[in-house]
């Protein structure tokens, strides 16, 4: 357990050593590089905005955004060590939530010695996870997220009645503002919030179906509870954006595609299933392995069914808990939203709650089978295999998609030019003038693709360059645009296009 955690804290800190180089490209994506351009123009007091200010956006999750901006004005908004400091605040969420992890374990599995050890186990292995690392490090919202529901699922589990409670309209209310503050680290917490309300008032004391008026009472004080503690940022986005979702979310909505992502769902669930068993993303969708993670779905169904009437009240109302979150996830995710990969990012979360199983199950493999070498085995085994993804992980740092994009502009254009780009995360982080193209930041580009108006929104704007992945070349053949940008840059091998705005 020490060395998984020894490994998964030399992971985070590996790129430190390299702060101009590896260290911007190794964790860092270009979503979290949007986040990190609206926390430095916080900083810089310039409020929540991209394009040097001059766009305000609400295309970010709050509380994440303003917490990293507090680091920009410690820096005084310097690039490299917002980063750093951005890295470090996550590295630290990290440990965090190992430890929630640990404390929710021991909540589920026992305050006995076995209970610990599993606990340790589930906490370590999460830790050090690829996808823990990789997520947990990404300069978004994602690894405060998983700390704040493994802090709502510990203290929700310690309130609930299966936990030997008394519930109360005091704890809900308490609850409710604990899922308040968690909305406001991501709004889609509204589905640990309805999760949580379902449970309380559903799953009695004994963890098993059942309802009451009182604790129907309780859960719509937990919910109005937290729906107050977010009214300020729905209000804002109300009143300043034309809709409570912010125009991050709204722009991943705007295709008619339903079930996009539908075909990725048991790929994901079998990864967070397994834990250190990452599924390449470009497989995902391969039949074989398609039936092969509903195949492991279904099993893991079978030991929840099986022990269900063993389980303790408390294991089984956090089961319809944790069950619930990943259906509302499946659902809204799979049916509704583009950006096939993000999916294992969205349901990120659920891995908390997926290591405590993990856990378990290999405890009972280990009892039952009673090897005096297969523990020991095991844990070599698994820490040799992390080591080796970990390894993997490393040698590819240093391919991040869009810095071709970054470094052709810092070469080749002003810092006083306007530089357009769909993907503008990473680009506006190091170039200010950078104008958003596809909505996620910017709501007179998400307007303008509502209308079909993006060449038009284009013309309107001072934009001199405009910069990407290599398929942007077509947008030089749109009739609008013939005669006013020409192509400057066409390179398949490092997938980079630039057009350039005729005189």
């Amino acid at each position: 357990m020490l060395a998984l955690l020894a490994l998964g804290t030399i992971a985070r800190l590996l790129p430190f050593a390299d702060p101009d180089g590896r260290m911007l490209r190794q964790f860092p994506s270009e979503d979290g590089y949007l986040m990190q351009t609206i926390a430095r123009n916080i900083a810089l007091g310039r409020g929540m905005s991209t394009a040097d200010g001059s766009i305000p956006t609400n295309g970010t999750q709050p509380l994440a955004t303003l917490i990293y901006a507090l680091g920009y004005w410690c820096v005084n908004a310097d690039r490299v060590a917002g980063v750093a400091v951005a890295l470090a605040l996550q590295l630290v969420a990290g440990m965090a939530c190992a430890w929630v992890v640990y404390q929710l374990a021991r909540e589920l599995l026992g305050k006995g010695p076995r209970g610990a050890t599993c606990a340790a186990v589930a906490a370590s292995v999460w830790y050090a996870s690829p996808r823990a690392v990789v997520h947990g490090m990404n300069c978004l919202e994602t690894g405060l997220y998983a700390l704040g529901v493994a802090v709502f699922a510990l203290a929700f589990m310690r309130r609930h009645p299966a936990s030997g409670a008394q519930p109360s309209i005091r704890s809900a209310l308490t609850l409710g503002a604990l899922a308040g503050v968690l909305l406001w680290i991501r709004l889609d917490a509204a589905f640990v919030l309805a999760s949580a309300c379902l449970v309380w008032a559903f799953v009695d004391a004994d963890g098993r179906p059942s309802w009451s008026a009182p604790r129907l009472r309780e859960a719509i004080a937990l919910g109005g509870a937290a729906t107050v503690v977010i009214s300020p940022w729905l209000i804002h986005n109300q009143l300043q954006f034309g809709n409570i979702m912010p125009i991050s979310g709204r722009s991943e909505l705007l295709r008619d595609t339903i079930g996009l992502n539908a075909s990725q769902v048991p790929a994901c669930l079998a990864e967070y299933l397994l834990l250190v068993v990452p599924i390449p993303a470009s497989i995902e969708r391969h039949p074989l392995v398609v039936a092969g993670s509903v195949g492991l779905i279904v099993v893991a169904l079978g030991f929840l069914l099986r022990g269900w009437s063993r389980a303790a009240p408390n294991v089984r109302a956090f089961a319809a808990f944790l069950t619930l979150f990943a259906l509302q996830l499946c659902f809204y995710y799979g049916l509704f939203f583009t950006a096939p990969y993000f999916f294992t990012r969205y349901l990120f979360p659920l891995s908390v709650g997926t290591a405590i199983a993990w856990a378990a199950v290999a405890d009972h493999f280990v009892r039952r089978w009673r090897s005096p070498v297969l523990e020991p085995a095991l844990a070599t085994a698994l820490v040799l295999s992390l080591v080796l993804l970990h390894v993997r992980l490393y040698r590819n740092g240093m391919n991040h998609m869009h810095f071709q994009v970054v470094d052709w502009v810092a070469s080749n254009v002003p810092d006083t030019a306007w530089v357009g780009a769909a993907q503008s995360g990473t680009l506006g982080y190091f170039h200010d003038r950078t104008i958003n193209l596809d909505g996620k930041v910017n709501p007179e580009a998400l307007a303008a693709r509502h209308s079909h108006g993006v060449p038009d929104y284009v013309l309107s704007k001072p934009i001199q360059y405009i910069a990407d992945w290599e398929g942007l070349v077509v947008w030089a053949t749109l009739p609008e645009w013939r005669h006013s940008f020409f192509v400057v840059v066409d390179d398949p091998v490092r997938n980079l296009a630039v057009l350039e705005r005729r005189n």
